[in-house]
C-alpha cells in the first residue's frame, strides 16, 4: 500500500503576516542605525572640539594670545572676534589664527603648529572660535532652556543644521574655553 503524503503550505495570511513581521524589524533597524550614526557625529564633533581646545590653550601657553591675537581670558562682548571660515575675517586654518602656521612677528614664544591639520566637522563645516558667545546658565547655547545667559569663550561646531554667520542655535555643538 501507497501511503499519500499532502503537503501543507503556507496561507497567502500567514505569508503577509511573516513579510510584515519583516518590514517591521528592518525599519526598526534602519531608525537604530540613524540614531547611531548621528550619535556617532556629535561624539566626533566634540572630540575635534577638544582637539582644538587643547591646541588653543598650548597656543595661549606659548604666546599669551588666543587665535586672531585676541588677549588670552578675556571674554568679549563686541563683534569680529569670531575665527570661523564662513562670514569672519578668516578662520582656525589661517595662519593668522597661530594654529597651524603663524605669521612671522604676531606670535611672540610661538612653537607650533598646534594643529596637525585644518578640520571639518562631521556635516562638512568648519569649527569655530569666538570669545563672545552667548551660553545661558546650563553652559548651552542661549536660548536653549536656561535662563541667564552671558558672554563666553568656546570653541564649537554648528552642528547638523550647519547654520552660521553669527546664526547659533540649540544643535550648535560647544566646549567653553572661560566664562
Amino acid at each position: 500500500m501507497i501511503k499519500s503524503t499532502k503537503v501543507h503550505g503556507f496561507t497567502l495570511i500567514e505569508l503577509l503576516v511573516v513579510i510584515a513581521i519583516i518590514g517591521l524589524l528592518s525599519t526598526l533597524a534602519v531608525v537604530a542605525t540613524n540614531y547611531a550614526r548621528a550619535k556617532a557625529k556629535v561624539a566626533v564633533a566634540q572630540n575635534d572640539i577638544g582637539y582644538i581646545a587643547q591646541a588653543i590653550n598650548m597656543l595661549a601657553n606659548d604666546t599669551n594670545l588666543w587665535p586672531g591675537q585676541q588677549a588670552v581670558n578675556e571674554v568679549g562682548s563686541g563683534s569680529s572676534n569670531e575665527i570661523c571660515d564662513d562670514g569672519c575675517t578668516f578662520g582656525l586654518a589661517d595662519d593668522r589664527s597661530g594654529l597651524l602656521d603663524h605669521v612671522a612677528g604676531e606670535y611672540s614664544g610661538w612653537d607650533g603648529p598646534y594643529l596637525d591639520r585644518e578640520l571639518t566637522d562631521p556635516w562638512g563645516n568648519t569649527y569655530f572660535f569666538d570669545t563672545d558667545y552667548q551660553v545661558d546658565v546650563n553652559n548651552e547655547p542661549c536660548g536653549c532652556g536656561g535662563g541667564g545667559c552671558v558672554n563666553a569663550v568656546v570653541v564649537g561646531s554648528y552642528g547638523p543644521d550647519g547654520l552660521r554667520n553669527n546664526l547659533y542655535n540649540c544643535d550648535d555643538i560647544i566646549s567653553i574655553i572661560t566664562r
